[in-house]
């Protein structure tokens, strides 16, 4: 995605007319912005030739930076210079300005540097968004992204204004989508330090919402990563034997739990 860098004969300085601007978004420490937020800041009408031309010179010089949401833009504030600001979600946060009521969570292995239990962040994040309120092309640019029933990213609290799987629902996105989390044969995976935070009735509580086959993996990994009694409450919860798998159902099963009806192709926690 084009970065609207300014160019290099554009000074960063702060022409007269749009200073009430970034006076404004630096004084609220504003990180996305929208056509309007720039409107209001100049009290003038939206769709207003003065507007435009403010946007247009924002971007010019450096101030402000479009995002893939149509309409948003991330503010470069003085202190950091006419460069992007790091933040990996200011996509989504662009997408949440304009949608607030799109259901949306930051899962897996992004969600895990974010929460401190991964030491670097993932090539790219992944966010799972409610399947029945349809896509999103911005976000589908800057991450990737699953579909998923809205009943399996309920309730997932917020870090800084948006939905980032906490330690609990990291061990159910494991279960759900082992692609979106690393290795889990590394038997050091950052899930074993999300582990030591989970309490045993938050994971049986995520597995009521989660499905059966999914509870009987959450339980599985659980216990390969020594949460023996994350493992139980979740076991619990099941009515019945699944009959559910870890891994490529192509390669030999490594372990087979006959309790939990989980085949492990994948031999999680093996690697030391």
């Amino acid at each position: 995605m084009e970065q609207d860098l300014p160019s290099q004969h554009a000074a960063r300085h702060v022409p007269r007319w749009v200073a009430p601007v970034i006076a404004d978004f630096e004084m609220l420490g504003r990180e996305v912005v929208s056509v309007d937020d720039v409107a209001r800041a100049l009290g003038a009408i939206r769709d207003s030739t003065r507007v435009k031309n403010a946007v247009a010179s924002l971007v010019q010089l450096g101030w402000l930076r479009r995002l893939p949401s149509r309409g948003a833009y991330e503010f470069l504030p003085a202190r950091g210079g006419p460069y992007p600001g790091g933040d990996p979600l200011v996509e989504v946060r662009g997408v949440l300005a304009k949608r607030p009521d799109l259901h949306l969570a930051v899962i897996g292995s992004g969600a895990a540097f974010l929460r401190g239990f991964a030491e670097r962040a993932p090539a790219r994040f992944v966010i799972a968004i409610d399947k029945t309120q349809g896509g999103s092309v911005a976000l589908n640019a800057a991450y990737d992204v699953v579909r998923t029933t809205p009943i399996r990213i309920r309730d997932i609290p917020t870090l800084n204004g948006v939905p980032v799987s906490d330690a609990t629902q990291l061990l159910a996105d494991a279960a759900l989508w082992p692609r979106a989390v690393g290795d889990l044969r590394n038997a050091n995976h950052w899930l074993r330090r999300a582990l030591a935070d989970v309490q045993p009735a938050a994971a049986a509580a995520t597995a009521s919402r989660v499905g059966t086959a999914a509870a009987a993996r959450m339980a599985y990994i659980a216990r390969a990563f020594g949460a023996v009694d994350v493992a139980d409450a979740v076991t619990a919860t099941l009515s019945s034997r699944s009959r559910t798998f870890i891994g490529d159902r192509h390669d030999p099963v490594l372990v087979r739990d006959p309790r939990l009806g989980v085949d492990d192709h994948l031999g999680v926690a093996v690697r030391s």
